[in-house]
């Protein structure tokens, strides 16, 4: 494997993004779709189900209910129920601080509120490769519900055999899915933004999704709120000469997991270090979307972290460690050697839903917040602000909103 420098490492980046996950083929896919599924409903899920799924899908298959998602969830294994009880428990910690507050603000001539209220209804995208993503469900439900959502659906894959994943169907129980719509894709995004005979819409989109379900997001943002159009994962690890190799490996490799879009750079101005995890990640998985790059110092390759604005970022070695505030940009700063990126998707609270593709620069983690929204409360007290009201509006060429305003003087 080749070690490069920043500027190999900025080119690599450039590159890997270009396009991101809106290409032109998920698009015109995606189209199709959501326009078939907004004229012909479930009929239009099923074939997608269908075509990449379950081949012999019925459509009396595509919603489970909360009954058979309790009587699935009894299957799952205890030692996973645990976890996802732990994992569960510390969501909810973390998430909990984040309830937002009514503003308030009163004098002698007015009261303006500002009033945090939860949306009704979400759906929440929860992907799946050989098994479903339990964390996932955890991790895009569970804020929405302390958030005071009254309804959450789920949307996940069909398994071929028909199935219900018991861990998917436990973590549902856990943050109280009344439904689970089993489709992905294009068509799971389209169901829920546009409703269908077996699910009412829903008033946001959350979650991941493959290239399909990302397009189909673009797609329907006129008509439903979402949360953001996530591309693949990225990582970028700065280590210092103190970090250990051979964790650095699995760091990487463990980013690899999520798919081939997926892109892992490791930056450190230890030449040593980098030859190191260069030779173990030749031997074990040479066709990994890996890179090692070589910084004259750490505080260029923290600067340059920052400018990626990585979706993930780890600060590995104590060194290393010690640059945390110079790394603003990225969705989840992970600091230390001891706090490895994947914990983040599971166990220690955070959140794993995550911008991508350089958006961390202006967006955020999903939390509780994208789960309300503020609705404004004016009552007048007084007839003092009539006259300079009706003066601005008067210069502004609005004579009846200065007439609605004086005549209340």
């Amino acid at each position: 494997m080749r070690i490069g420098d920043l500027t190999a490492l900025r080119r690599d980046v450039a590159r890997w993004r270009t396009g991101g996950t809106l290409s032109s083929d998920a698009t015109k896919t995606a189209e199709r779709i959501v326009r078939d599924v907004r004229r012909r409903r479930d009929r239009a899920v099923l074939a997608s189900v269908r075509r990449f799924d379950r081949p012999r899908a019925r459509e009396s298959e595509l919603v489970v209910g909360a009954s058979a998602i309790r009587s699935a969830a009894r299957r799952c294994p205890a030692d996973v129920r645990r976890a996802l009880d732990l994992a569960h428990r510390r969501i909810r910690a973390f998430h909990r601080a984040q309830r937002p507050r009514a503003v308030r603000r009163a004098d002698d001539d007015a009261i303006v509120e500002l009033m945090p209220l939860p949306l009704r209804r979400i759906g929440a995208l929860v992907p799946r490769g050989s098994v479903s993503y339990p964390s996932t469900a955890l991790m895009t439900c569970a804020p929405a519900r302390l958030a005071g959502v009254e309804e959450i659906v789920i949307a996940s894959p069909m398994p071929r055999d028909g199935g219900l994943d018991p861990a998917l169907a436990y973590a549902a129980t856990l943050v109280g899915v009344g439904a689970i719509y089993r489709a992905g894709g294009a068509a799971a995004v389209a169901a829920l933004a546009y409703g269908t005979e077996r699910v009412a819409r829903v008033d946001k989109i959350v979650g991941p999704g493959n290239a399909f379900a990302t397009a189909a997001k673009r797609l329907v943002f006129a008509d439903v709120g979402i949360d953001a159009l996530s591309g693949p994962s990225e990582l970028v690890v700065v280590a210092s000469r103190d970090a250990d190799a051979a964790t650095l490996v699995l760091d990487l490799l463990a980013q690899a997991e999520h798919g081939a879009g997926a892109f892992a750079a490791l930056i450190s101005d230890d030449a040593s270090l980098l030859d190191t995890v260069a030779t173990i990640l030749a031997r074990l998985d040479p066709t990994a979307r890996i890179g090692c790059y070589h910084a004259r110092s750490l505080v260029e390759g923290a600067a340059v972290a920052d400018e990626i604005a990585p979706e993930h970022a780890l600060l590995a070695g104590a060194r290393a460690a010690s640059l945390r505030d110079r790394v603003r940009t990225a969705g989840a700063l992970f600091v230390g050697s001891r706090s490895g990126v994947a914990f983040g998707d599971y166990v220690v609270g955070s959140q794993h839903t995550l911008p991508t593709g350089g958006t961390s620069r202006w967006s955020s983690a999903l939390r509780v917040d994208d789960f309300v929204r503020y609705e404004t409360r004016v009552t007048i007290r007084s007839r003092r602000l009539a006259r300079a009201a009706a003066t601005v509006a008067r210069y502004e060429g609005m004579r009846y909103h200065a007439a609605s305003m004086e005549v209340r003087e």
